[in-house]
């Protein structure tokens, strides 16, 4: 069986056709690592930036219900990213494992010493 120019232009064709097709998932995967990469550094830099409140209000008593939203925006920002991990938004095994310490944390310090104190 002979093959002639029209079927090696064919092959051709499928050759390229397949290495865009490879370039083409491998593109839509890093762009979703991006897309993650984003969304979790959106959510530490608010984070950031309401620690930063936070600290600029002063300890007495008449900023209590400023520090009491400060503490909830806190509790509902991190809720916000364990939703999105726990949805499969964010599906970065070396992330989430890198953030899970911090995570815990912002619950311990806000909830646990902070919001729990204040109601005592």
């Amino acid at each position: 069986m002979l093959l002639t120019s029209s079927d090696y232009i064919q092959i051709i064709v499928a050759i390229i056709y397949a290495v865009a097709l490879y370039y083409t998932v491998r593109t839509f995967k890093r762009s979703k690592e991006l897309d993650q990469i984003t969304i979790t550094e959106t959510i530490f830099n608010d984070l950031r930036q309401l620690d930063r409140e936070l600290s600029k209000l002063p300890s007495s008593s008449q900023d209590h219900q400023g520090r009491k939203e400060l503490y909830s925006r806190i509790l509902n920002t991190a809720d916000w990213l364990s939703f999105l991990i726990n949805t499969k938004v964010i599906t970065d095994r070396r992330m989430i494992a890198y953030m899970k310490p911090t995570l815990i944390q912002y619950y311990q310090d806000t909830f646990g010493q902070n919001m729990l104190g204040d109601e005592r």
